[in-house]
């Protein structure tokens, strides 16, 4: 509780103090009320019948006063509480969202991603089904409110009473939550166990509710979907069933102990009243705090804080974890990275299996790409090509051999700065749920407020006559589930994606990467794109990956990539002279789009 309180203190020092002080104000509150409320019914026989040395109707009324007084604060507490306690998670939430994924995103590189250590540890800082950190703080108050009141209510039963019965319930009290807290726990492990239920059942509420709602609708898969959540989502949970059945009977023997043991306590206290050695006052006073007692004892909350201390420590290891697994090369280098690549970069010998498997995806691979040259990759599914990318970028360091800028080791340039100075668009490129112009800035986000820039990349990219016609031009949000919002067709999607990558290359990116950079585009518009962004990227080296062929003939240098390997290299007339492996994945495709002597698409090929 201390280490949790301690975290809280530093994160928002003024709503953590606020929040637990109120909670703790609030228990001494209810003692406070318990207190006086047994003073006033002891009074009251007295001052009714004008008993002698009974207390006189002034004094009645202000034990009264300070009663009501005490009451409505106790009263008024919780509202003031909810407001700083919400303040406090709110603050809390921010802390532990940037713990957890600053360490995950702070390392250049992806290896971390992939390791399985690694993904425990952010399994257990991340919490499930509610027994998270934030949830454990959440219930930080309670708990300190609690052991306030069980250490109070057990004093005025001791004082007002008897101290063996007030010990008596005290043990009952942490007995109870003790192994009701097991109980819990022993439920929780087992749903945590039924990783392989939940993720089936989880991918098929996924799948219905935003991966694939035109299919399911017109392959009519909705009875089956539903059928196929609850079957899957019951299979996980019928084994908590079974643990929560078997916790039943215990549970009913707990709570029949907790019950006779706060009735021997109220027994005792009306047998003591009944043989005239307890008064009136202190019997008013001490049945609601022996209640106290056991309305303070609550396993399921003490398990939040258990779990969510478990969470807290998880994240603290995360950075280290990583640290140790995976470390990074050092930040610092002496080579000016900004004017990189003046020269060229070199793949040597490169080799590349991916962790944890014992294929290598690259083997032995020389590849030299010229500063301020185009370069075309192409090859079949499989070959390769995007693990290059990933190693030209840093996200994976070469099995064996090296990755050479200028004559540099990748390795010992600031990865950071290498990273700044290249512009890719892959595949999968983000869509972020934002503005036009964040799509367009996260490019170089230090230049963000370049509207000039921002202007020119637009007409550079054709995506200009897009943004006029949105409803708020440039601010748009592009997400139709926002006010206001809207969503673009694959095509201009990509071309966002790669004014993205111009407006990197205006900002002083020297390396642009297309990896499949306009595959939602047909065949001729994809061409003419390409072509329209090899000019105006002349100046920085250009790889360039695509299945079609089309494409990339007008590269300065094609390279094949087959087995892991670099098999041939030239323009496109030579490799077609050659004969090779290029020339006959041409024809072939070429042979898919001359369907007939006047089909369009024959015209683009021949081109």
């Amino acid at each position: 509780m201390l280490t949790l309180l301690r975290y809280a203190l530093r994160v928002a020092p003024g709503s953590t103090a606020l929040t637990m002080g109120l909670a703790v104000l609030g228990s001494v509150l209810g003692m406070g009320v318990t207190l006086l409320t047994g003073q006033v019914v002891g009074a009251v026989p007295g001052v009714i019948d004008d008993a002698p040395g009974a207390m006189s109707m002034t004094e009645f009324s202000w034990l009264l006063g300070a009663l009501l007084t005490v009451f409505v604060l106790d009263s008024l507490t919780p509202a003031i509480h909810r407001v700083a306690s919400l303040i406090m998670d709110a603050a809390l939430v921010r802390e532990i969202g940037t713990g957890i994924t600053e360490p995950l995103l702070r390392p250049r590189r992806v290896t971390h991603l992939e390791d399985s250590e690694v993904l425990d540890v952010q399994d257990r800082a991340k919490g499930k089904g509610g027994f998270h950190l934030a949830q454990g703080l959440a219930n930080l108050p309670w708990l300190m409110a609690s052991r306030v009141t069980l250490v109070g209510s057990a004093v005025i039963v001791g004082v007002m009473f008897s101290w063996w019965v007030a010990g008596m319930l005290v043990a009952v009290t942490a007995l109870l939550e003790w192994y009701g807290g097991r109980l819990i726990e022993r439920e929780i492990d087992v749903w945590w166990g039924n990783t392989e239920e939940q993720r089936r059942a989880n991918y098929l509420f996924d799948l219905g509710m935003r991966d694939a709602p035109k299919e399911l609708r017109v392959f009519g898969l909705h009875d089956w979907l539903v059928q196929r959540y609850v079957r899957e989502w019951t299979a996980g949970f019928r084994a908590v069933w079974d643990r929560r059945g078997k916790n039943v009977k215990w549970s009913v023997l707990t709570g029949g102990l907790h019950l006779a043991a706060n009735g021997l306590a109220i027994l005792l206290v009306g047998r003591a009243a009944l043989d005239g050695d307890l008064p009136l006052t202190q019997v008013a006073t001490t049945v609601p705090a022996i209640l106290a007692i056991g309305v303070s004892s609550n396993g399921y909350g003490v398990v939040q804080v258990r779990r969510g201390l478990s969470a807290y420590r998880a994240m603290k290891d995360l950075p280290g974890t990583i640290a140790d697994r995976h470390p990074e090369p050092a930040a610092v280098s002496s080579h000016r990275v900004e004017t990189m690549p003046a020269r060229e970069i070199r793949f040597e010998n490169v080799s590349f299996r991916y962790p944890g498997s014992d294929v290598d995806v690259l083997r032995d691979l020389d590849l030299t790409i010229h500063a301020h040259e185009a370069l075309a990759l192409v090859g079949v599914n499989g070959a390769g090509k995007s693990t290059l990318v990933k190693l030209l970028g840093g996200a994976y360091r070469p099995t064996t051999g090296r990755i050479t800028v200028d004559g540099v080791d990748l390795a010992d340039l600031d990865l950071t700065a290498w990273q700044r100075r290249i512009a890719a668009i892959v595949q999968d490129f983000l869509r972020f749920p934002l503005s036009v112009t964040d799509n367009v800035v996260f490019g170089a986000v230090e230049r963000a407020g370049d509207d000039i820039t921002l202007a020119k990349v637009a007409r550079e990219s054709g995506i200009d006559e897009v943004v006029r016609g949105l409803p708020a031009g440039w601010d748009t949000v592009l997400d139709k589930t926002f006010d206001g919002g809207v969503d673009l067709s694959g095509g201009e999607w990509q071309r966002i994606a790669l004014a993205r990558a111009l407006f990197a290359v205006h900002a002083g990116a020297g390396v642009l990467v297309l990896d499949e950079p306009a595959a939602a585009l047909d065949v001729r518009a994809e061409a003419e794109l390409v072509e329209r962004y090899l000019e105006l990227t002349s100046g920085v080296a250009s790889l360039i990956i695509s299945h079609r062929f089309s494409v990339v003939r007008n590269a300065h240098r094609i390279c094949v990539l087959a087995d892991g390997r670099i098999v041939e290299d030239g323009t496109h007339e030579q490799l077609l002279e050659h004969g090779g492996t290029y020339a006959a994945m041409f024809r072939l495709q070429a042979e898919r789009y001359v369907t007939a002597p006047e089909d369009p698409e024959s015209e683009a090929v021949d081109a």
